[in-house]
């Protein structure tokens, strides 16, 4: 092979590669959008209190609440056993606000209006991005995955915003008074007489899967779009 065969040669992009690689970060894309979808739709983050005067008997998971993307719902389901007939699962969100009044603290559905009512779009807008960075590859392109990434942190920051103002903004018309306080984001902790729990549900996990999996998706489009222009 001579010398202007070989070089012309090397410089011939591998497209068997270089397809293979456009294969896999669409699919890699693909794949966290459905993962994306599916985190909208579960429970993110779960809070529960315990106290002696809500027995396991009563409250088998303690007055339990279920974070999701659009709101917050009911983490107690209904109980099946032959000493109790229910006919619906306890409230337990409306037992939390019950709980919570006691030390003035806000209503739960008073925190987070503005990003529960904008969620739907705000979802909807990764999604959109997620479509163009399928196809996209012009400036700027590693700017469309961003949002997906970020879903995760973004949650947290959120939810940790709201345990803190719901913790320093008490009402004085409390029956007990509490110091102002930061609600644990993740763990146990202890308020009055009350045992708290929060932690991730697999709505959460579906997240993180979700921004690792984009990740992996940036940097193959990055390699596969940097050798493109190395070649050119």
């Amino acid at each position: 092979m001579s010398t202007t065969t070989y070089q012309a040669a090397a410089a011939t992009p591998d497209t068997g590669l270089q397809a293979r690689r456009v294969l896999v970060f669409r699919a890699l894309t693909l794949v966290a959008m459905v993962l994306l979808a599916a985190a909208y739709i579960s429970p993110v983050w779960w809070v529960s209190l315990k106290a002696p005067n809500y027995p396991p008997e009563t409250f088998p998971d303690g007055v339990r609440i279920h974070f999701h993307v659009d709101g917050v719902k009911n983490g107690c389901e209904l109980r099946k056993n032959k000493e109790v007939v229910e006919d619906e699962a306890l409230d337990c969100v409306h037992e939390m606000n019950t709980i919570n009044h006691y030390i003035g603290m806000e209503p739960i559905e008073n925190g987070a209006r503005f990003e529960l009512a904008a969620a739907p779009y705000a979802f909807g807008l990764v999604g959109v991005m997620l479509l163009a960075f399928l196809f996209y590859r012009g400036p700027f392109w590693w700017l469309l995955p961003v949002g997906g990434i970020i879903v995760p942190a973004a949650f947290v920051a959120d939810y940790s915003f709201w345990l803190w103002w719901f913790g320093h903004h008490l009402s004085p018309w409390g029956a007990f008074t509490v110091k102002p306080f930061m609600p644990t984001v993740f763990g146990e902790g202890k308020v009055a007489q009350f045992s708290t729990f929060s932690y991730p549900h697999y709505g959460f996990a579906l997240m993180l899967a979700a921004s690792v999996v984009l990740i992996l998706a940036t940097l193959i489009r990055r390699k596969q779009l940097s050798e493109e222009a190395g070649r050119r």
